[in-house]
């Protein structure tokens, strides 16, 4: 389990101002306050604000929140059937959002798109306590591109393979969590234009496995977050 002196000191080099965040496959009772419930057919990113205060957002079975949400985070187990006209021409479905060429492409995404594995009836998103690690099943960075490029170079310091990061077509939802289930290799995500409006213009999500956060957590004093070049970043953007 990661220590709270190991995660200060990662944030520290990276000079990070935003929280950690979490999913979570656990329920609200267990001592998540504050929390909120997601109401709603609002995108998850909607809740960004919420988050920086220190809330965590809860996601029930047949409750509010959007149901690529639901789906992502394993509180259903299928998209409805018009979902790849959804994404593209709108043919009998609520709108056409045009994202490719032709519907039987996205046919294919949604045929191999599968919903990670919830235990219980709720799915949590908020900021990481590590008192609750057992029931973490991603953890998810929210950074600038400066961070992005540190938090990729580190996920990959101890691998010899040099497309480790993935940045996959799929919801901004999906890319914190199901896009990691059955795999350990991070994640780039805030690239769905629909949930792009709810962050910062310079706020993406860089997402990883629990084993590769404290994977990450353990990087040595030798490692380029106390090098040179990560320092001089640093000070050109004006941190001391």
């Amino acid at each position: 389990m990661p220590t709270p002196q190991a995660v200060q000191r990662l944030t520290e080099a990276l000079r990070l101002s935003t929280p950690i965040l979490a999913v979570y496959d656990a329920a609200p009772e267990d001592g998540f306050d504050p929390v909120i419930t997601a109401e709603g057919h609002a995108c998850c990113f909607g809740y960004y604000g919420r988050w920086l205060k220190g809330q965590t957002v809860v996601f029930r079975r047949d409750g509010g929140g959007c149901m690529g949400a639901h789906f992502s985070l394993g509180l259903k187990s299928e998209y409805p059937p018009y979902m790849a006209h959804f994404l593209t021409d709108g043919a009998g479905a609520p709108t056409g959002e045009g994202l490719r060429a032709r519907p039987e492409l996205a046919q294919a995404y949604v045929d191999q798109a599968r919903p990670p594995r919830l235990e219980g009836d709720t799915a949590l998103i908020g900021p990481l306590r590590l008192e609750k690690w057992e029931a973490v099943r991603s953890t998810t960075f929210l950074v600038d591109p400066d961070r992005l490029g540190a938090l990729m170079t580190l996920a990959g310091f101890w691998s010899e393979d040099p497309r480790l990061t993935q940045a996959p077509f799929s919801s901004g939802c999906g890319l914190l969590w199901r896009e990691l289930s059955g795999s350990d290799r991070p994640v780039v995500g805030g690239t769905d234009i629909a949930m792009r409006r709810y962050v910062p213009p310079d706020i993406m999500t860089f997402s990883v496995s629990p084993a590769r956060f404290e994977q990450m957590l353990g990087f040595p004093d030798d490692c380029f977050l106390y090098k040179e070049w990560w320092g001089d970043l640093l000070k050109h953007r004006g941190y001391a």
